[in-house]
């Protein structure tokens, strides 16, 4: 199963949230038009209200031996939900709901997952409803310096000095959507909507900032390029430099592209602030499911056994991972000794200083790595175009990608890729023509 969205907060004070009112949020949405009740460390199988398929509801505490000392929980409760279609092809979407509690504080952790047997149907990823409730339950729901909300904020002019420095506070911890402003009453109303949109589908993993007209164009003068304007809207990661030779981490979405391909526009902010939420490390309180889970008996039934065919399969991914480990050794081996024949070149040439002076990334260059297959795309339409052009509708399905454990392995490698083309496309253009 593919991880597609991750959202965790905690909340702090004597009005927390315990597991109690967390449970009742969960069920409340889980066994909505059933009437029923769910009963500890049992299933409950029932076709689904809409009609669009089957549910299977769990709840379970963690038990006392799974707590043990983990970084002082004192309580720990999960609940999930698996929603499977009647039709083919069949898709399972399964909604895990995590609650852990210290002696000041509720953790919780909402994931949802997704397998399907078409493999190049298209994921529309977006919060559960049940985060709705439990952000609600919160009084001050945080993930650390950020605050998870329901709704969008709105900036005026006034704001723009405080927005700038919340997006360059290194320490902040969620994505930040902007929606520029526009004078146009008609294009502002729509622009209104779509960030309504998005602030719904994207509770729990980013905030979402909506600009006036003033407001767009005093962030424009505050950031130049990497500001957003005329009905744009630009997805800010955490952890990435507000600088001009990282422009490209922060995603930015045209107007012209929003206005033409909306849904489509739409569900890419949506997909780039989830991969952010699904990369993100759980805090070290969550590990108490972990534990639980590695208590639970795993029961041996022919179909889980294969004939053996589970086996043999690690194995040949072992396999597989050993041959790709050893083919980067070789290309490292490689690069390692290219570089030790360019430095003795460049000695004998008295201009060793030049090798030293290019060794790390000066930050206004083609960077070195990316942090995703998402990104090298990114990078290669900001810094390739002169040898290199990636259609719009290039990048699909890649939700598995950029949120496996991988990610970063596979963009890096798809960035090698892409350099390896452009400096391909560029030596064949300086090359004499053959006679």
């Amino acid at each position: 199963m593919s991880l597609v969205y991750r959202a965790s907060w905690a909340d702090a004070g004597d009005d927390r949230p315990g597991i109690d009112p967390c449970r009742r949020v969960f069920e409340q949405w889980a066994l909505e038009g059933t009437g029923a009740t769910a009963v500890e460390g049992e299933e409950m199988q029932f076709d689904r209200p809409d009609g669009r398929g089957c549910r299977t509801v769990r709840v379970a505490d963690v038990s006392a031996e799974g707590l043990g000392d983990t970084d002082g929980v004192t309580a720990a409760w999960e609940g999930s939900v698996a929603d499977e279609s009647t039709d083919a092809p069949r898709t399972v979407w399964v909604t895990t709901v995590r609650v852990a509690l210290t002696g000041s504080d509720t953790h919780i952790c909402v994931e949802n997952h997704v397998e399907t047997e078409d493999v190049t149907r298209r994921v529309s990823v977006g919060r559960p409803r049940v985060v709705d409730g439990l952000v609600a339950a919160c009084a001050r729901p945080r993930l650390g310096n950020s605050l998870v909300r329901l709704d969008t904020v709105d900036v005026n002019a006034d704001g723009i000095e405080l927005l700038v420095t919340f997006l360059e506070d290194e320490a902040r911890s969620l994505p930040v959507i902007v929606v520029s402003g526009v004078d146009d009453e008609v294009r502002a109303a729509g622009l209104a909507r779509i960030a309504d949109r998005i602030t719904t589908r994207a509770r729990g993993i980013a905030t979402v900032v909506v600009l006036d007209a003033d407001a767009t164009r005093a962030f424009r003068d505050r950031l130049d390029t990497l500001a957003v304007w005329d009905g744009a809207i630009r997805v800010y990661a955490p952890g990435a430099p507000l600088a001009p030779s990282q422009a490209y981490r922060h995603r930015y979405y045209t107007s012209m592209l929003l206005e033409s391909r909306e849904s489509a526009v739409v569900d890419r902010i949506l997909y780039a602030a989830a991969t952010m939420s699904t990369r993100r490390p759980l805090h070290q309180v969550f590990t108490v499911f972990e534990r639980q889970s590695s208590q639970r008996p795993t029961p041996l039934t022919p179909e889980a056994m294969g004939d053996g065919l589970v086996h043999l399969d690690q194995e040949l991914e072992l396999e597989e991972l050993r041959e790709e480990l050893d083919s980067v050794h070789v290309q490292l081996n490689q690069a390692k000794g290219h570089l030790d024949r360019l430095r003795l070149a460049l000695a004998e040439r008295q201009i060793h200083t030049l090798f030293w002076e290019t060794e790390f990334d000066p930050g206004d260059s083609v960077p070195d790595v990316v942090d995703d297959v998402d990104g090298a795309i990114l990078a290669a339409r900001a810094y390739l175009t002169d040898w290199l052009e990636i259609h719009d509708d290039a990048e699909r399905e890649l939700v598995g990608i950029n949120t496996g454990a991988q990610a970063g392995v596979w963009g890096n490698t798809t960035w090698s890729g892409f350099r390896a083309l452009a400096a391909y496309a560029e030596a064949r253009s300086t090359e004499s023509p053959r006679v």
